[in-house]
């Protein structure tokens, strides 16, 4: 039996995605496949948006939406590089437990 188009499409993207990581120089960390403890919209952006969001009230889910995309877009340099940081120090702290989850280590997020 052969590969589906999908299943070739797929390994077609994950070769182009590291043909472009590797002729950009960028280092590429192994990590597990979904671990919510080291996701960065998880530790970060979504609890960065919601303490914003926090108590507002809006007229539409539209009205909501835009917020958040305001608030995305406020993000800084800064700002995603301490997100960066965070998810460093959490994937360290995951790989020397030995992919252990690591949920409620009072890692700073803001």
């Amino acid at each position: 039996m052969g590969s589906s188009p999908r299943q070739r499409a797929s390994t077609q993207r994950r070769l182009s995605v590291k043909t472009f990581l590797t002729k950009h120089k960028i280092t590429v960390l192994e990590h597990p496949p979904y671990s919510p403890e080291l996701a960065p919209c998880d530790i970060f952006i979504f609890p960065k948006i919601k303490s914003v969001l926090k108590g507002a009230r809006f007229e539409s889910v539209d009205a909501v939406k835009a917020k958040a995309t305001e608030l995305m877009n406020k993000l800084s340099e800064d700002d995603l590089q301490h997100c960066f940081q965070q998810w460093k120090m959490r994937m360290e702290r995951c790989t020397d437990r030995g992919g252990e989850y690591i949920e409620g280590d009072n890692i700073s997020t803001m």
